[in-house]
C-alpha cells in the first residue's frame, strides 16, 4: 500500500513538474517573441518620423524648386540651361 502512495505521490509531483516546465517555457518564448516585437515596432516607429517629416516638406517651396531644378533639370522661365559634357563623357 505504501508503494501505491509514493507511486501515486510521484506522478502528481511529476506532472505539475511538467506543467511548470511548460509554463516556463511559454513566458521564455512570450519574452523572446516580446522582445523582437519592439525591436519591430522601434523599427517602424522611426519610419514613421522619416515620413511624418518628409510630408512636413511638402509645403516647402524652397525645397520644392531646388529639387525640381536639381532632379529634374527644370528651369525658370526666360531661364536657359547648360549642361557640361566633359571629356569622355557620351552625349545624351
Amino acid at each position: 500500500m505504501k508503494r501505491w502512495k509514493l507511486a501515486l505521490v510521484l506522478i502528481v509531483l511529476g506532472i505539475i513538474f511538467g506543467l511548470f516546465l511548460s509554463r516556463v517555457l511559454t513566458i521564455r518564448h512570450l519574452r523572446a517573441e516580446l522582445a523582437r516585437l519592439e525591436a519591430e515596432k522601434a523599427k517602424i516607429q522611426k519610419e514613421i518620423e522619416r515620413l511624418s517629416a518628409r510630408l512636413a516638406e511638402r509645403d516647402n517651396l524652397q525645397l520644392i524648386e531646388y529639387l525640381a531644378r536639381k532632379e529634374l533639370g527644370m528651369v525658370k522661365p526666360g531661364e536657359e540651361l547648360y549642361i557640361l559634357i566633359e571629356d569622355g563623357e557620351p552625349e545624351r
